[in-house]
């Protein structure tokens, strides 16, 4: 599937995409979709088509997706769907009249409880028997339904999105989905009373920009007031270490307190700044004109260390993370990149953003958010594809085997992985793409004996999702299990993840081979490629592109070699681009080759 794929982290999902706060990019799809709202309901748009553009909206936000609006009859007490702009009208029909109760779906549930419900697995939650069918029918993997209420807290119907995928909510989702709820209410208030949505609107944008807990500014107001900005500003973001600690030893009422002394502290020790709350444990001192930032990081910092937050009777020492800049223009933007410089140094560090030394690594962020957007584009577009490269038997001398690469086409030009793997990493798309090139790739080999190899990474086995997915498939395309390589990384099989481990051993016993892709670039653990029985090792491209010229290369793959041949492993060789290279891959017995001597990725098996 991927040329090169890095690891990602022990929850499957890069940066921790479920407890990560939301970046100012997502602060800013939040508010550009309550402002395209916004702006239909002020041009008198009829109701149906504003909620029908959330919806569309809201799925542009969460690609395989379909979100859906139910509203409760007052009469019946049942649940009707009210819009679902992408959702088949045989699915609607079967919704129709749903009645609240614990095993009714999400929006059911989120109904009867007056609460939002996150399900991660319809096929297997209690919360969706009642609605199991429907789930398997439309392959509705994940629903999270946000209740929809009128001004009186009252819950008169649902706004839900439907994952084509097994997952849970970010940050970023929680609150996109409480922002479209809110914004249903809004539009189907305005449907029955103008003047109630005026006053609506007003304190909807009220509390768009303060805080109902501290009462403080929001980000927001902050980036309103950033905005106005037309001489040098400081911005400082101060973030506090460990706080989830405090809601997790005295619970979340406690830590509501907690904040507001933190808050009210903050005000008096910076009594020259203006004071906002810009995200759960997170505030922002912004001055209207520059001044040292350091030196008041330095002095709060004094201050810490010989004093406590009290709060009842109990005594807190506290220390914080935090990043500044000065600046005319992109203050907010240049303090958080500066705040996730100081992170990355661990807790009680600070880091003051500067142009000619953190600008590189800006320019790095632009390029990822660039690659993101033209990757799920292309993926909505069905212009993310398999190029098949083939893989020669050296005693035959045939190409007997093909591996899917994943390539994304724009305007014309085919880019690999080197441009976009970053992008596949930070937004979780890597089960997408296996996916896809099982699929075609599936496809392509139906019918010929070929056999295909594909690319499995540590999200795919976190997501325990191939077993049954390539048993389907297989089934579908009539290609027997023996026909399919799955290519893990070295490093999966040495870390030995117990369950990566115990899939990994089921799929060989269904059948599938094994390899190991790039050996020899990490520390192996031998003992655990022969538990899996692996049959194939690939030797890393490293050490076979210099092969005949390399003597280091040479004895490193000849070691490879030995130890392979003596387990009674197969050997491939990547990279071989040259003659020269393929005689001494064939002098060491290396028993198959891949590169551009005999085969270049193409979109067609030859």
């Amino acid at each position: 599937m991927i040329d090169e794929i890095d690891s990602v982290n022990s929850f499957g999902l890069p940066l921790a995409a479920e407890e990560r706060e939301m970046s100012v990019d997502e602060l800013d799809r939040i508010l550009s979709l309550q402002q395209s709202i916004f702006s239909q309901v002020a041009s008198n748009v009829s109701c149906a088509d504003v909620l029908n553009a959330l919806c569309r909206m809201a799925e542009q936000l969460l690609p395989a997706s379909v979100a859906s609006i139910m509203l409760r009859d007052e009469q019946s007490g049942l649940l009707n769907v009210l819009v679902a702009p992408s959702v088949p009208q045989s699915g609607i029909e079967a919704l129709q009249g749903l009645s609240p109760g614990p095993g009714s779906g999400s929006c059911g549930n989120a109904v009867m409880r007056n609460e939002p419900v996150f399900v991660r697995d319809t096929f297997n939650d209690p919360r969706w028997q009642d609605l199991r069918q429907l789930a398997i029918d439309f392959n509705l993997c994940a629903c999270w339904s946000m209740p929809v209420r009128n001004n009186n807290g009252k819950v008169i119907g649902s706004f839900a999105l439907s994952s084509f995928e097994h997952r849970s909510p970010s940050a970023f989702h929680i609150r996109l989905l409480d922002v479209a709820a809110s914004m249903a209410n809004i539009v189907l208030a305005k449907q029955y009373q103008e003047q109630v949505l005026e006053e609506q609107r007003k304190q909807l944008i009220t509390a768009l920009e303060y805080d109902s807990l501290t009462s403080l500014p929001n980000q927001s107001k902050l980036k309103l007031q950033l905005k106005s900005c037309i001489s040098m500003q400081s911005l400082l973001l101060i973030n506090l270490d460990n706080f989830r600690f405090i809601n997790t030893a005295y619970g979340p009422s406690f830590g509501d307190r907690f904040l507001c002394k933190v808050a009210e502290l903050l005000g008096q020790q910076f009594p020259d700044a203006e004071l906002y709350r810009i995200n759960a444990d997170e505030f922002a001192l912004s001055y209207r004109l520059p001044v040292d930032l350091q030196q008041q990081i330095e002095q709060f910092r004094a201050y810490l260390l010989s004093h406590s937050l009290k709060i009842d009777d109990q005594l807190f020492s506290i220390t914080f993370t935090a990043g500044g800049a000065r600046a005319r223009k992109n203050l907010l933007e240049q303090a958080v990149q500066a705040m996730s410089q100081a992170k990355a140094l661990g807790k009680n560090r600070y880091h003051i953003y500067n142009a000619e030394r953190d600008e590189p690594d800006q320019a790095l962020r632009r390029e990822y958010l660039r690659w993101n957007a033209m990757l799920h584009q292309a993926l909505n577009e069905g212009r993310v594809k398999p190029f098949f490269q083939g893989v020669r038997d050296n005693t035959s001398g045939e190409i007997v085997s093909y591996e899917a690469l994943v390539r994304l086409e724009d305007s014309g030009t085919i880019y690999t992985p080197y441009h976009f793997l970053n992008a596949v990493k930070l937004s979780g798309l890597f089960p997408t793409i296996s996916r896809l090139m099982i699929d075609r790739g599936l496809a392509k080999i139906a019918g010929t004996g070929l056999t295909l190899s594909v690319n499995i990474t540590e999200d795919d086995l976190l997501m325990e999702y191939l077993e049954g997915y390539l048993t389907e498939k297989t089934a579908e395309y009539a290609v027997a299990p023996q026909q399919v390589v799955l290519e893990i990384l070295e490093g999966i099989s040495a870390a030995g993840k117990k369950n990566h481990i115990a899939q990994l051993s089921r799929l060989k016993a269904l059948g599938y081979k094994l390899a190991i892709d790039d050996f020899g670039t990490e520390y192996s653990n031998f003992e655990r490629i022969l538990e899996l029985h692996v049959d194939f090792v690939k030797i890393d491209a490293k050490y076979i592109k210099n092969i005949d010229s390399d003597s280091k290369s040479y004895e490193i793959t000849r070691a490879i070699v030995f130890f392979a041949r003596n387990s009674g492993i197969k050997t491939v060789a990547e990279f071989v681009h040259n003659d020269a290279v393929q005689q001494v891959v064939e002098s060491l017995g290396i028993d198959y080759s891949q590169g551009y001597l005999f085969s270049e990725p193409s979109p067609d098996i030859l």
